[in-house]
Formats: C-alpha cells, structure tokens, sequence
C-alpha cells in the first residue's frame, strides 16, 4: 500500500452504526483478489481479523504500514482514519464493528481497564488458540446448509452469540496490554518472521527469491537475511527448501504423487536436485518415501 501525504488524503467517514440498531456488535466478512479501502473512518470502533492471507494497514497514527495475517488482529479506534489492502492474491477477513459506548461500559466491568483507551491509537495484538478456535466456528456456520424454513433466526442466533465471542476474546488479550506494535522488541521480530515464514508455506509452488520477500514485507535484503537468521536459527533459503522437501514427502508418501509430480507441485521442477534437497534435509531419496509410508 502507498502511504500517501496525510494533507493530501481524502478521508470518508462510513457508517456503520445504522447497522447495529439491534446489537452492539456488527461482523462483516469480505474475500476475494484485489481488495483495497481508501482513507476512511467509522462512526465506531472496529477490529479487523484476517481468516486467510494477510493485509495492509495503515492508520494516521503510525508512520509504517501494519501487516496483518492470520497470526495476528488489529483494532482501530472510533474516527481514526485508516486504509486497508491485500497483501497477497487471496485473502479473507473479518471486521466487527463494535458501538462506542458499549466498548466504554465494557471495559471497566469485564476488563478492568480503559479499552478505548488501549485501541485509541491504533495497534496489533497476537492472536491467541481460543481466538482462531472461535473463527473455526464461523467457518463452520458458513459453511452449514441453511435450511428456509429456519433461516434467517438461527443463522443470525449463531452469528450473534460467535460475535460477542469474538469480541470478549480480544478485549481479554487486548487488556493484557501486549500491543505487538508498541516496540522494536524480539516479540514483534518473532511475529513478523513467523508472517515471512506462513507466507512461503502458502506459496511453496512459486520461485520466490529473497528480493521478491523483501519487496512483500518491506524490508532490506540485510535486515531479512539477518532477522530470519536469528529467529528461526536457518536462513529463509533453507527454510523454503526444507518446508518444499516437507511437503513433496507427504505428496509421495500419503498422497502416491510420481517424485516428478511432488516436486513439481512445490516448485521444483528438475528431480534430480529434488534428490539433493531430500538427502540433505531428511537424510534419504524421494523414492524411499513409499518404503517409509
């Protein structure tokens, strides 16, 4: 996403509180390629989730771009404004819109701290087991056959329930005042190489060179190569290669892939070096895998 000049932007206010006239809580769930919101604000607070991929986001309050994955969510306070974009091909999220002055009464009773406070300039938060857990369960729901004769209740029953859910489990991390973006800290750096690393266990079928990285996550060929390094104690070309050979095991072994089509489908199309690869990241052939399954 570009950042643009904060004088230059044309921010719009959307409304969504018109929606939450029978609850406090408003979920919205988007998919697709190409998704993009200019500079905006809502007439409340939100907390964006991905379920699949990553986003861009940008807010008036920090001078970087966020980058949100299925690791991680983001809150954004009542007017500031903000802009969101894929960072990759395919990507699904979830927003909740929640009503100010829930989120004041809130806090204090369930939290024991000021929320509004704690989202007012905008930040990442880790993503905890229950989290995901809970946006398992919208997928299943979504997923469900509907039945005309019960819908639209249960449906809505279901949605509604998963939703203060949702809420109640990222106000508790977001009281644990564990921001991700509050520093330069290992914690932040573990999350980000974790982002890198989800990444290229997404697309192990493409050639994505180190440059090619640097430009997804913008940072410098150095800052990379050490941080990756560090973190994950192998170098991002071990780690691609290593998570290929992984893979291409399992597609021979479970699956009865040909060693040309396993190496094919993560990316390597030449199986001789496919060879390579296996003897030294598993210590055997890829004709073994058969024998071993």
């Amino acid at each position: 996403m570009l950042r643009s000049d904060p004088a230059s932007r044309v921010t719009k206010r959307s409304q969504k509180m018109p929606a939450m006239q029978s609850d406090v809580l408003h979920c919205e769930l988007s998919s697709g390629s190409g998704y993009v919101m200019d500079w905006h604000t809502h007439d409340c607070h939100m907390l964006l989730v991905p379920r699949r991929g990553s986003l861009l986001l940008s807010t008036e309050c920090s001078q970087a771009d966020m980058r949100l994955s299925s690791l991680s969510f983001s809150a954004v306070g009542l007017d500031i404004g903000h802009a969101t974009s894929a960072a990759c091909r395919k990507q699904s999220h979830l927003t909740l819109y929640v009503e100010p002055d829930y989120l004041r009464r809130y806090g204090p009773r369930h939290a024991g701290t000021d929320l509004q406070a704690a989202i007012a300039q905008a930040g990442q938060w880790a993503r905890s087991d229950v989290l995901d857990a809970i946006l398992l369960l919208y997928d299943r729901i979504e997923a469900s056959p509907r039945s005309p004769s019960r819908e639209p209740d249960l449906h809505a029953g279901r949605q509604h329930h998963l939703n203060h859910l949702l809420f109640d489990e990222c106000m508790r991390i977001i009281a644990r005042g564990e921001r991700l973006d509050a520093g330069d800290g290992r914690g932040n750096n573990a999350l980000l190489i974790r982002q890198v690393q989800q990444f290229i266990d997404e697309h192990l079928e493409q050639h994505h060179d180190l440059d090619t990285l640097c430009r997804q996550f913008h940072l410098s060929r150095r800052h990379l190569t050490r941080l990756f390094r560090d973190i994950a104690s192998e170098s991002v070309v071990d780690y691609t290669n290593r998570r290929r050979v992984e893979q291409a095991q399992r597609l021979i072994g479970e699956r009865g892939m040909s060693v040309l089509q396993a190496g094919l489908a993560v990316g390597i199309e030449s199986p001789s070096y496919l060879a390579r690869l296996f003897k030294k990241h598993l210590g055997l052939l890829p004709s073994d895998c058969r024998k071993v399954h």
